[in-house]
């Protein structure tokens, strides 16, 4: 056992390597910004407004950073991407500005686009058909990890003090070696089939929405979610923890969810879990003020982690059930450029309603998003048709950062041609 997983993860390596050292230092940035804005006393609406814009070059290196890697290749291109990444993270300390901010956001999301993108094209190219899948998994595990190992090297310096953003950059610049180093052959970029938005929400208007309602929900987190563990009360090591458990919460909660949505119809599971988690989080948001108990709140940042993790992995599910397999790919690619304008827009609501009526507004906000999204998906099972558990297609968790991972995803067709443009395709199976 050990001898094969040995076999399977040699080649990559490097890339999971470079995923974990990258990945942390951006993982940090994303906590140490908003408690720097914090202590500047920084309105919440503006703090909103800043982390916004780091998914707002997330959708836009989406669409721009692959043809940077096809002129350039993938080392130089992730070196690229890097060493701009590394430097930002230093301007951040220099420039304490809210319109430098804002721009640094933008080219920062950019540039993570652009080394995921890099690095999950060589994932696919580096596996098989018998092991992408595995690899995808071990891929995800990295990216969750590192995510999480990130936001708690917040307690390694004070927030105050330049030196988060060096560790970042640090963390960052690090991720060049084992790409730098390695002796991987780069894989090819492929063109994707064309797929239309409108088709797309023909076949199902349920994954698409639900694709904008999970970036509205994580993108509004990661944002501003320690700003809300601050504002009621948490340390930093408290509030870092809060953000970790979130994070470990959506590792954990990924594979029991995909068995519920294999088993049963994946529109039930995944509305009765918004619904359930919504509701405690808004009760939650009323009592904490009375003092609610640590431990319980981390409790309930492990199921909300788990839930809003799960929105954007079983709306991809939910669409592929309805799609011929060889438009999978550009599907997703679609869907992820749907979850990335949700999280942009996301923190600028959640942040408007905090400044107005305070922090508790954050997760009642979170809370009624979540719960009116599973009443249109319980609507549309009413008056939709549901797919035989034998046709559909299998729950995988994915990636929320590049369309290349979906490349690695078992349900996608392997190792074929894709011409830059086909007729768009007809829905298999309207689920409304």
């Amino acid at each position: 056992m050990l001898q094969k997983l040995s076999v399977l993860l040699l080649p990559v390596r490097p890339l999971l390597g470079g995923t974990v050292a990258f990945m942390a230092g951006n993982s940090l940035l994303g906590v140490i910004l908003p408690l720097r804005m914090e202590g500047a006393d920084y309105p919440v609406a503006l703090t909103g407004a800043i982390m916004a814009a780091y998914y707002l070059g997330l959708a836009l290196g989406g669409f721009r950073a692959k043809r940077v890697i096809r002129r350039i290749g993938h080392i130089r291109a992730f070196s690229t991407f890097a060493a701009l990444t590394a430097a930002i993270c230093l301007v951040y300390s220099f420039f304490f500005n809210p319109a430098a901010w804002v721009v640094l956001r933008i080219v920062n999301g950019f540039c993570i686009a652009g080394m995921t993108t890099s690095i999950e094209s060589w994932l696919n190219d580096r596996s098989n058909n018998e092991t992408r899948g595995r690899v995808l998994g071990y891929y995800m595990l990295s990216f969750y990890l590192a995510v999480a190992l990130g936001q708690t090297l917040v307690n390694v310096s004070p927030v105050d003090t330049s030196d988060p953003f060096m560790i970042s950059a640090t963390l960052i610049g690090l991720s060049l070696i084992p790409i730098a180093l390695t002796s991987l052959r780069e894989p090819d970029l492929r063109e994707l089939r064309v797929l239309g938005i409108a088709k797309l929400y023909e076949a199902s208007r349920i994954g698409v929405i639900g694709a904008g309602v999970g970036g509205i929900l994580t993108g509004s987190f990661y944002a501003l979610g320690v700003v809300f563990a601050r504002q009621i009360g948490l340390s930093v090591t408290e509030a870092a923890l809060f953000m970790s458990v979130v994070v470990l919460g959506g590792l954990g909660f990924q594979v029991p969810i995909g068995i519920l949505a294999d088993k049963f119809d994946r529109r039930v599971v995944m509305s009765c879990i918004l619904i359930a988690v919504g509701t405690s989080w808004g009760l939650l948001s009323n009592s904490i003020a009375n003092g609610v108990p640590l431990v319980v709140l981390m409790v309930m940042a492990l199921a909300f982690g788990g839930a809003i993790s799960s929105v954007y992995p079983l709306c991809v599910a939910q669409t592929f059930d309805r799609l011929d397999r060889k438009y999978y790919v550009a599907a997703s690619g679609r869907l992820l450029m749907v979850y990335s304008i949700g999280a942009a827009i996301g923190p600028l609501l959640a942040s408007t309603l905090m400044s107005i009526h305070g922090p508790y507004s954050f997760f009642l906000f979170e809370s009624a998003v979540a719960i009116t999204y599973a009443i249109f998906v319980l609507f549309n099972v009413k008056i939709g048709s549901r797919l035989p558990v034998d046709s559909r297609e299998k729950f995988v968790p994915l990636p929320d950062i590049s369309s290349e991972a979906m490349k690695l995803d078992p349900r996608t067709e392997p190792d074929i041609t894709r011409p830059k443009a086909e007729p768009e395709p007809s829905a298999k199976n309207s689920d409304s």
